[in-house]
């Protein structure tokens, strides 16, 4: 099949691109590349949702800690030598050979389905400075409409129950007051859908597009693809060059690309085609994350004992507290579930996970710096990440801190047992900014508002690398707003 749309990466980024195109233009023949490996036998599954116990036993025990960092932990397939050895996973950038240091928990997936094989599914809305400023309130808001659909945003699979209840009334008596109007403590929306019979399934890439699991005339996978460079004919790009695991290398034509690499490897793509507009991989841009636990008696919140989660989950509720601005400027993410015996027959204690997201400065200085003479150790321009925190930054994470301590004993009481840490630059795998867009091609931004990259038509990118603002929350939210734009582009300019 000779595609009309190419698309760069199988997450839930490059699903949403497809899921938009096939919609708006159904005829579409769409080629979609990765350069992992299948994972588990049904392409782009979450892991959560795996037929295999042993993959699902992994992936409960690491997310049921409530540290993304434990991606990159237990859940990590290790050094990455090379490609034809290299294992589905999620490898530590670092492993690759990338100077990282500065954020050194930083890490991407490799594998067909991407992060959305084994993202945590929380869909808090993004809301005031998260937003671009150049995109109307209305179009934003239909956009995000559209993103809540390919994503099975629920709000009433994990909770409230009398416990979650009690845990809402105690931040709210806390911290009702400094927060806007319905930004209140509340339920966390999740893709996730289903019944408590059939058990509850994350929104992966394979839901959000079918046909990376069905298979269609009009579509094409193909893994074990690593995008070496992009073509380009003049002003246009006219396909990708793509490597299996063995070196051997062809071409994929196309009127249409999207990089959809993540927000690491999209501006490494971009960089190795020679396509390097001023603000390509700066503008890095990640919060800072602080998360901590605290032990909670039931009596203490006024519930009759500790909540037992539905099966195959860990936590019973997930909820958050938005930010409200300079005020309460913080993302929480808040969820509750039992503390279970050494031998696991028995809930000893009720849990409640607290992490605190903190806002960091957007500027160009934090960057990711690409090498035209060294290579990775899959053959792609080696990069070095420049990234720290401004002084204004640190005093915001001391007052997270503050807050966090505020909360724990607005839940667990004043003498409950609690504990804190503020991981690693990298640890929440919520990066952004790196092909950013803007209004304007000023030298600023790498993409228009509708992720067409500036100055190479048939051009796009989407996906978290190309949020301009400085996203509180998770970014998948946000990101697949991106998709969905890109997507509306591409279906306009392919045409009838």
């Amino acid at each position: 099949m000779t595609p009309e749309l190419l698309i760069v990466g199988s997450g839930i980024m490059g699903a949403a691109v497809a899921a938009e195109v096939r919609r708006l233009r159904p005829h579409t023949r769409i080629t979609m590349v990765e350069a992992g490996p299948l994972l588990g036998t049904v392409p782009a599954q979450h892991l959560h949702d795996v037929a295999e116990e042993s993959e699902r036993a992994s992936y409960n025990a690491n997310v049921a800690a409530g540290v993304q960092s434990m991606y990159v932990g237990a859940a990590t397939a290790g050094h990455f030598s090379d490609r034809a050895s290299a294992a589905p996973g999620l490898y530590a950038f670092g492993a690759l050979g990338h100077r990282s240091d500065a954020m050194p928990a930083a890490a991407s997936a490799w594998n067909v389905g991407g992060m959305g094989s084994r993202w945590t599914a929380a869909c808090p809305t993004p809301w005031g400075s998260e937003i671009p400023t150049f995109i109307s309130p209305a179009e934003w808001a239909d956009d995000y409409d559209r993103t809540r659909r390919l994503l099975r945003v629920t709000t009433d699979r994990f909770g409230p129950t009398p416990a979650g209840s009690a845990v809402i009334d105690a931040l709210t008596d806390a911290f009702g007051a400094v927060s806007a109007p319905g930004r209140g403590p509340q339920i966390m929306p999740m893709a996730v859908s289903g019944s408590s019979a059939g058990g509850l399934r994350r929104t992966d890439p394979g839901r959000i597009f079918p046909e990376i699991v069905a298979g269609s005339e009009l579509f094409e996978l193909i893994p074990d693809a690593l995008a070496r460079r992009i073509l380009v004919d003049g002003d246009r790009a006219r396909g990708v060059e793509i490597a299996d695991p063995t070196g051997a290398t062809r071409v994929v034509e196309a009127s249409a690309v999207v990089v959809c690499a993540d927000a690491l490897r999209s501006p490494q793509l971009l960089f190795a085609s020679g396509i390097r507009p001023p603000a390509l991989g700066r503008y890095l841009n990640e919060h800072a994350f602080l998360t901590g636990r605290v032990f909670a008696e039931p009596g203490t919140l006024g519930v009759g004992g500790v909540p037992i989660p539905r099966p195959g989950e860990w936590m019973s509720d997930s909820l958050w507290l938005p930010h409200s601005g300079s005020a309460q400027p913080f993302h929480w993410q808040v969820s509750v579930g039992p503390l279970y015996s050494d031998d696991l027959t028995d809930a000893v204690a009720m849990a409640v996970s607290i992490s605190v997201y903190v806002p960091t400065t957007v500027r160009a200085e934090s960057r990711i710096e690409f090498s035209d003479t060294e290579t990775d150790a899959a053959g792609m321009p080696l990069a070095h990440i420049v990234y720290e925190y401004t002084d204004e930054d640190l005093a915001l994470i001391e007052r997270a801190r503050e807050q966090q301590q505020r909360a724990f004993e607005a839940v667990g009481g004043a003498d409950a047992l609690a504990d804190t840490l503020l991981l690693p630059p990298g640890s929440s795998l919520h990066y952004s900014g790196t092909v950013r867009m803007g209004a304007a091609d000023d030298g600023t931004s790498v993409t228009d508002p509708e992720g067409r990259v500036w100055g190479v038509q048939g051009l796009y990118a989407a996906g978290n690398g190309v949020l301009p603002t400085a996203v509180v929350a998770n970014v998948t939210p946000a990101g697949t707003v991106t998709a969905v734009r890109a997507g509306r582009s591409v279906a306009a300019a392919l045409g009838e």
